[in-house]
């Protein structure tokens, strides 16, 4: 057998060949929204009544991300919505965002997103979510759990995979990562002294055991450059599923740990397949806001989100991204 070039193709090359064609079309429907329309969902509550001062209202959580989830699936029913992104026999992990108290990701939105996956037949015990270290679980108030009939929550700890590069830098996976099918990403909106804008790509510092060495950029500076590099990693860039940022209220300065002083309450759930289409939209609500209250646009030059974009992990071009802004 010969293929087009006229190179002799054997038996067992082809039916390789063929297999993987085969896994990359089955795989294909789920990562085509971010490949070809970058959709960027923000739900909002009407009522203004998801949050008041640190008290969420879960029920009102569930709805924002239920519709959050059908509109990029461009599904009804909740179940069916879910099965675009994973499969029953998934292994699931989930990123949450637990390192400074009351900056963190809310338990609600959490368990809105567990609830989904149940809904779309995955069992929990093939549902993990994670973050570095147990002071991260503390500090959001979510229960570390290893068994039982409820989906798993455990840190990192040290169980990390072998060292890869994210740029310059040497760093190691999480093997509950390794491990997984599926990658879900749950950030919250805030800014972050370095960064600029802390989202759903600089949330997987929390993946890693050495955060801080990803801090320094090409220069020695501190622009958290490379952590765009982080992402181009097979694990993180082919797991991931959709971002599901928590925006019940957001950090327009002083981040990325929480003053009061700059919290605005935008009673939102904001989503996508492309994680940097979310953070480019994250980032131009964060400057409408700081605009509002006679602030820079940006504190900080956003790099890493530019960085991501010209190595292809998504759409950095608020132009080309398609914004469904809807309330419920």
């Amino acid at each position: 057998m010969a293929d087009r070039s006229g190179h002799k193709v054997d038996r067992r090359d082809f039916l390789r060949t063929g297999a993987a064609a085969t896994a990359a079309l089955v795989a294909a429907p789920r990562l085509a929204a971010a490949a070809g329309e970058p959709t960027v969902a923000i739900v909002r509550d009407k009522t203004k009544k998801v949050i008041a001062d640190h008290k969420v209202d879960a029920a009102i959580v569930q709805k924002l991300v239920d519709k959050a989830v059908t509109t990029l699936a461009g599904k009804d029913d909740v179940a069916q919505a879910w099965q675009t992104f994973v499969k029953p026999t998934d292994k699931v992990a989930i990123k949450f965002n637990g390192l400074f108290s009351r900056a963190t990701t809310h338990t609600e939105v959490v368990d809105a997103v567990t609830s989904g996956l149940v809904k779309a037949g995955v069992a929990p015990a093939n549902i993990v979510i994670y973050d570095r270290d147990a002071r991260a679980f503390t500090t959001a108030g979510i229960p570390i759990a290893r068994d039982g009939d409820k989906p798993r929550a455990y840190p990192t700890e040290k169980d990390y995979g072998p060292k890869v590069k994210a740029g310059p830098h040497s760093t190691q996976i999480t093997n509950i990562l390794h491990k997984a099918d599926v990658l879900i990403n749950l950030p919250i909106m805030k800014t972050h002294g370095l960064a600029g804008v802390s989202g759903a790509l600089k949330n997987h510092l929390g993946t890693i055991p050495n955060a801080s060495t990803l801090h320094t950029d090409d220069k020695k500076g501190k622009s958290c450059l490379y952590v765009a590099d982080l992402n181009a990693l097979e694990p993180i860039k082919a797991k991931t599923r959709i971002c599901i940022c928590d925006a019940l209220y957001g950090l327009y300065h002083g981040g990325p740990r929480f003053n009061a002083r700059y919290r605005w309450d935008y009673f939102g759930i904001i989503a996508s397949t492309d994680p940097v289409a979310l953070d480019t939209t994250l980032a131009d609500i964060i400057k409408a806001k700081r605009v509002e209250k006679g602030m820079s646009p940006y504190h900080k030059p956003i790099r890493h989100i530019t960085r991501a974009a010209e190595l292809g992990l998504g759409c950095g071009d608020l132009a080309k991204i398609k914004r469904l802004e809807i309330e419920v």
